[in-house]
């Protein structure tokens, strides 16, 4: 288990903070910079690398969100607007938007039928974006991931992300929703371990819950279950 200390030294969040800023940060200056060579002597900029580009943005703005819900979720005061939505058009929605950055497969199950429910959409979408980031990041190449939603009970609605990759121990499985905490496959994958927390902040403001199912070597199934 990796944890960053930063329950009696904030300064740790901070300096970890700093170098994920400053790996997404370099990489895309020095994009920006052949792109600006490139259209200075007339010649395209290759459609890869405007894509790159695009991705160490979201990053960046996907880093700086969390930081701010990060100090919501703390104090209390992560916003949550609950409308009547259909919860497998959200699913579907933030597959698509993930699909747009990644290359990795996904593989998608909804019912044939609309789940209507009354959530947050965005927090939702947030939730389901982390949990499908994560995958990627830990799935082999080319591994699909597979997003599941389904109804194991007429007031539960289950939305399931199963990735290929290396599992979680069950000692892990127990502490990876806390604060700053990252299991041991997230050695050298980047990353400040807030991502989950939120994810677990958002479902119990929403009165759901949040958990793992998964056997080291064997993949990992997140699942969130929220009211109907």
């Amino acid at each position: 288990m990796s944890d960053v200390d930063v329950e009696d030294d904030p300064s740790a969040l901070f300096g970890a903070a700093a170098h994920e800023i400053k790996n997404a940060l370099g990489p895309l200056a020095m994009t920006l910079q052949i792109a600006e060579r490139q259209l200075l002597a007339g010649q395209p900029i290759p459609p890869a690398d405007l894509a790159f580009a695009r991705a160490q943005v979201r990053r960046l703005s996907r880093l700086v969100e969390d930081l701010m819900d990060l100090t919501r979720a703390d104090l209390g005061q992560l916003a949550i607007r609950p409308r009547q939505v259909d919860l497998a058009a959200v699913v579907g929605e933030a597959v698509d938007v993930f699909r747009r950055g990644h290359a990795t497969p996904v593989l998608v199950e909804l019912p044939n039928a609309a789940l209507p429910i009354s959530i947050d959409e965005a927090r939702i979408h947030q939730v389901l974006l982390n949990l499908l980031e994560n995958a990627a990041r830990y799935s082999p190449d080319a591994a699909p991931i597979t997003v599941a939603a389904s109804t194991p009970s007429a007031t539960v609605a289950r939305v399931t992300v199963r990735d290929r990759g290396p599992g979680i121990s069950s000692a892990e499985q127990t502490r990876i929703f806390e604060r700053f905490v990252r299991g041991s496959a997230a050695e050298g994958k980047g990353g400040l371990g807030i991502g989950l927390y939120l994810c677990r902040s958002i479902l119990e403001r929403h009165g759901g819950a949040i958990g793992v199912d998964s056997t080291v070597g064997d993949g990992a199934s997140f699942w969130i279950d929220l009211p109907r």
